[in-house]
């Protein structure tokens, strides 16, 4: 016989069912309101990018290259090969697909800016860039070509206080001075001695220490890039013995804070500001949105020793970092990819104290100590220290 159910139990049995309605009703409420609700999202406020020029012929020589006298007619010495022309083309394309439409249809000089050194592969680097960034659209197309220009700016090479920071500087040579004669880095001489003897031996100019291995380095590289024929002897040296000094010559130029400070910490100082300045930016009608910046092997891995994001490896041609300055759930911060190779994308790199995002505010504190106040004060030239002739580029 089935159960019966009184008046009393059926109104109780009624009040519970509408009460589970009631808040099933509310939770549905709640929970489409956190599905509607957007999550914050990333916003890209301004970007810079510094990389190193395309594929070059010999920029040097050396006694006895079989090529010494070749007047690499009719490209030149240390100028852009056909090669490295269009590697800068295609990472212009490259960073239109990627900041398309961040940086919009149009060029506009308040917006956009491009600096390289005062060399010619640079400048030419950077041109070739901003073809593939800047092909004219509508009002901005001209004439017969699908090319506007955009203006490079530069400085003159002795006085290069950004890319190369090549105006004398007494305390940095100081400091390396010391790197030099410390035990660690004097271990690597010894090592690498009968390096330094083969090559004096076989090139006919006085090899000893790391950026002599390195000039004879790129000058042999450059001319294998350009097909051009290697005497035997380098099938003993080159690339692999060579390539390894080469590589330490640059960490042996950015080798501690002090010496980044007066280096690779010039250029972060001005991107700084940059970011700073964006942050106080209050509705412009064109902001800026993007530096471009074209430079040399050793531009690439002081500025990036000095952030401390840089794993030992050789700067080839075309090498690009890009800065991404984001506003990110009310803040500011950056993200830093390498674009060391054109067959995968950029790979993030994270600052040692700062998360894959690095905030702003954390951001001045981790890179506190690379950050130069007074550039001149800094450097010490007070004529007690007679600071050595730049090399290269």
């Amino acid at each position: 016989m089935a159960p019966t159910i009184n008046k009393k139990n059926k109104k109780c049995i009624i009040v519970i069912m509408a009460s589970g309605v009631t808040v099933l009703l509310v939770l549905a409420l709640i929970i489409g309101i956190n599905l509607a609700k957007e999550p914050d999202k990333k916003e890209l406020k301004l970007v810079h990018i510094i990389f190193r020029h395309g594929i070059r012929t010999p920029a040097d020589t050396y006694p006895t290259d079989p090529h010494v006298n070749d007047t690499l007619y009719p490209v030149g010495w240390g100028q852009l090969t056909n090669e490295g022309k269009m590697e800068m083309y295609e990472l212009g394309k490259f960073l239109r697909q990627r900041y398309d439409n961040f940086l919009g249809d149009f060029y506009h000089p308040n917006e956009f800016y491009s600096q390289s050194t005062g060399v010619d592969r640079t400048k030419a680097s950077v041109q070739l860039v901003n073809v593939g960034i800047w092909p004219p659209k509508t009002k901005q197309i001209w004439g017969p070509l699908n090319w506007q220009p955009i203006p490079v700016h530069s400085e003159l090479l002795s006085q290069d206080m950004l890319l190369l920071v090549r105006k004398p500087c007494a305390a940095y040579h100081k400091e390396r001075d010391k790197v030099v004669a410390s035990e660690t880095v004097q271990k690597k001489f010894q090592e690498n001695q009968a390096l330094f003897n083969y090559l004096t031996q076989h090139t006919g100019r006085l090899v000893e220490n790391f950026d002599d291995v390195q000039d004879i380095f790129s000058t042999l590289k450059a001319e294998m890039d350009y097909n051009l024929t290697l005497p035997s002897w380098t099938n003993e040296c080159y690339p692999d013995k060579m390539l390894e000094a080469t590589v330490f010559s640059y960490t042996l130029n950015a080798w501690n804070d002090k010496m980044n400070r007066l280096k690779g910490g010039v250029l972060l100082n001005k991107i700084i500001n940059d970011w700073k300045s964006k942050v106080n930016e209050r509705d412009l009608e064109h902001p800026q949105k993007a530096f471009l910046y074209g430079g040399h092997d050793s531009t690439i891995v002081n500025f990036m020793r000095t952030l401390k994001v840089w794993d030992t490896q050789f700067p080839n041609y075309g090498v690009t970092v890009l800065l991404e300055f984001s506003i990110l759930d009310g803040e500011y911060g950056l993200e830093v990819y390498l674009r060391n190779s054109t067959s995968v994308p950029p790979f993030k790199l994270n600052i040692p104290g700062c998360n894959d995002f690095c905030p702003l505010t954390k951001l001045l504190e981790v890179t506190r100590n690379v950050v130069p106040i007074n550039w001149e004060e800094e450097c010490e030239n007070d004529g007690s220290y007679e600071v050595p002739e730049p090399g290269g580029p």
